[in-house]
């Protein structure tokens, strides 16, 4: 495989970046040529979590001298067990913000630049087209379809990961071999998401702490031999990994003609996957704060609080409340619903945002909310001390619980 990189910004390393990689430039498959092209590389990591940390970890170690970090999200503590480049006390920080930081402290020879957004139909195209490899840290299948379209569109490789629990899966797409031929991509594996109750992320289904450290780390090896033109890439490959039994799959796929991309009559213009998926809420409606939510159970005697995750989740931890299953959600009858704040928990707020849009359909006059952040987010809370002890009075003074 041929070098991907081909830009000579840099045509040397000084004295401390030898001294650096030192041990790369004893391979002699990479040396100086290899170490330069690295250094002359420009790589957008989307999502600064659980993969994209051990991705940036590695690829700023290994001396990738230009790295787009973007990310809105904030610092969780819930977070803190698989995105090691944070702590405990960098909580509410931006990831980007800290990320580079730590990046820089770690390799002070190479450039960081941060955007402090979502990646969007409005600034993906011209964000990716800055760059010469995308890398997929994201954990929804609305960025993961929007970041290969914008990739297939922009003639740019992308570097593909998933986890879930104690699987991953790891991935290399439109990449062009010595021919000239683009390969397979995104779409050609998955023309098109699944159902969004069976695809969880992170945040509802859990994962392995180490699991994204290892398939983050295979995505930062394709990377690197994408830039430095060794080895073979994972392309028209899957390469599944399962945690429990130190095992990799993999499976062959291949372009396809049914791709939508390459239909005649595609417009070539980016459009959001109209999907609603488990990982993404579409707007703030029906959702209440846990500011608000300490407030209401400090206000009112009488609310009805539910549970809508499943009985093994609330075997380990529960706020109390009714246990209604979202899948059963809509079986709750009129006489419950009086005129008191309904309140939905789950383990993030996703599902029971799905269950308050459900409800508000059903009694379109009645006061239901999604408890913003779910049970995740009340631990982690400032306030979790407070609102614990308003829920044992509000409970004690009448909270109510539909039967």
């Amino acid at each position: 495989m041929k070098i991907l990189v081909n830009n000579t910004r840099y045509t040397h390393l000084s004295p401390a970046e030898m001294g650096l990689y030192s041990r790369h430039l004893l391979i002699p498959a990479i040396g100086i040529k290899g170490q330069l092209a690295l250094k002359n590389a420009h790589v957008l990591i989307v999502g600064a979590g659980g993969l994209g940390c051990p991705i940036l970890l590695y690829l700023a170690a290994a001396g990738v001298g230009w790295i787009g970090i973007i990310d809105a999200d904030h610092i969780d503590v819930s977070n803190v067990h698989r995105q090691v480049l944070y702590r405990v006390a960098d909580k509410g920080k931006n990831k980007a913000d800290i990320a580079k930081s730590r990046l820089q402290a770690l390799n002070p020879y190479i450039e960081i630049e941060t955007y402090i957004e979502k990646l969007s139909v409005d600034n993906a195209e011209a964000l990716i087209s800055r760059y010469d490899i995308v890398v997929d840290g994201t954990d929804n299948f609305v960025a993961k379809y929007l970041i290969n379209d914008a990739c297939y569109l922009n003639d740019k490789p992308l570097v593909y990961g998933a986890i879930m629990q104690f699987e991953g899966q790891v991935s290399v797409f439109n990449v062009r071999d010595e021919n000239g031929a683009r390969g397979a991509n995104y779409r050609d594996l998955y023309t098109e998401p699944p159902d969004a109750a069976l695809a969880p992320n992170c945040a509802e289904a859990g994962v392995l702490g180490i699991l994204p450290g290892i398939i983050g780390c295979f995505q930062a090896n394709e990377v690197i031999k994408l830039i430095t033109g060794l080895g073979r890439p994972l392309s028209g490959r899957l390469l599944v990994y399962d945690a429990l039994d130190a095992a990799t799959t993999e499976l062959s796929f291949s372009a396809s003609l049914d791709n939508p991309l390459r239909d005649p009559n595609w417009s070539h213009v980016l459009e959001e996957m109209p999907v609603v998926c488990s990982s993404a809420i579409a707007s703030d409606q029906f959702v209440m704060t846990l500011e608000e939510f300490n407030d209401l159970i400090h206000e009112y005697t009488v609310i009805h609080l539910i549970d809508v995750r499943e009985l093994h989740e609330r075997e380990l931890i529960s706020i109390g409340g009714e246990h209604i299953p979202l899948a059963e959600i809509e079986s709750i009858d009129n006489e419950c619903l009086m005129d008191v704040p309904i309140i939905l928990y789950c383990q993030s707020g996703v599902r029971s945002q799905r269950a308050a849009s459900l409800l508000a359909n059903k009694f379109p006059h009645s006061q239901i909310f999604s408890l913003k952040g779910g049970i995740s987010a009340f631990l982690a809370s400032d306030l979790y001390p407070e609102m614990m002890v308003n829920l044992v009075l509000c409970q004690c003074g009448g909270l109510r619980t539909c039967h």
